[in-house]
């Protein structure tokens, strides 16, 4: 890790973000994809499918976690929420606390969206909407869904997954996607607050006649130059 880094970070940490903090990183409304199949990768214990299931909608979601046991996924989740406060407490002061205003009130989103994800998952086998997959293969048919989200996972992690990773993870998203869908991924920086180096590189290999791509602004402020997030509209 980048001594310039603001988060400790070995590993791919869970993601346990609500409903109304992906509003805001994907300027999201779900009313355009009311009727349509909405799924959120690497979704790790985020409520946002449970919440917009909640709230009508055909949310889902797909993890590697997702073959843990209730237990085992409850016993995961705490840990990593208690050790990433530790982490940020640690870096508070080179984030933007727009959106959070205290570490206390970060805190609490987590352990609320956390117990939220959980409510659903111990129904998973009855009702299925936590897939276990993990990119650049996800365990879905061509032309399933027509909106995806993908939070802090795609380029937050650009020292552990290269940009030939990169490359068929977002192929894979874009298969599964329906054509007149959209792929929606934020943040574009790493964990030393720069954005990703190869984005350009990336957008120019990605981009053809069936497949445009977008650097879109959100308005969901932590990390200083997570301003934009990258919209893949499949033609």
């Amino acid at each position: 890790m980048s001594k310039n880094a603001f988060y400790e970070q070995v590993g791919v940490a869970m993601t346990c973000r609500s409903y109304e903090e992906y509003e805001k990183m994907f300027e999201l409304n779900l009313e355009q994809f009311k009727g349509e199949k909405v799924l959120d990768v690497a979704a790790g214990a985020s409520s946002f499918t449970t919440s917009a299931y909640h709230k009508g909608y055909d949310a889902y979601a797909v993890d590697p976690l997702y073959n843990l046991s209730v237990e085992e996924m409850r016993k995961h989740g705490e840990e990593e929420i208690q050790e990433a406060s530790r982490k940020l407490k640690k870096g508070a002061r080179t984030l933007l606390w727009d959106s959070y205003n205290t570490l206390e009130e970060h805190d609490k989103i987590r352990r609320d969206s956390f117990s939220l994800f959980m409510e659903q998952y111990t129904q998973n086998e009855k009702e299925q909407r936590f897939f276990h997959g993990a990119l650049p293969h996800l365990p879905f048919s061509d032309h399933t869904f027509s909106l995806l989200l993908c939070n802090h996972f795609l380029f937050l992690y650009d020292k552990q997954f290269n940009f030939e990773f990169h490359v068929k993870a977002l192929k894979e998203m874009i298969r599964i996607t329906k054509k007149g869908g959209e792929i929606r991924i934020y943040p574009l920086v790493g964990f030393n607050h720069e954005i990703y180096p190869y984005l350009n590189n990336l957008i120019e290999t990605l981009e053809n006649d069936h497949v445009k791509i977008k650097l879109l602004p959100t308005t969901f402020r932590f990390m200083p130059k997570a301003t934009e997030m990258l919209v893949i509209y499949k033609k």
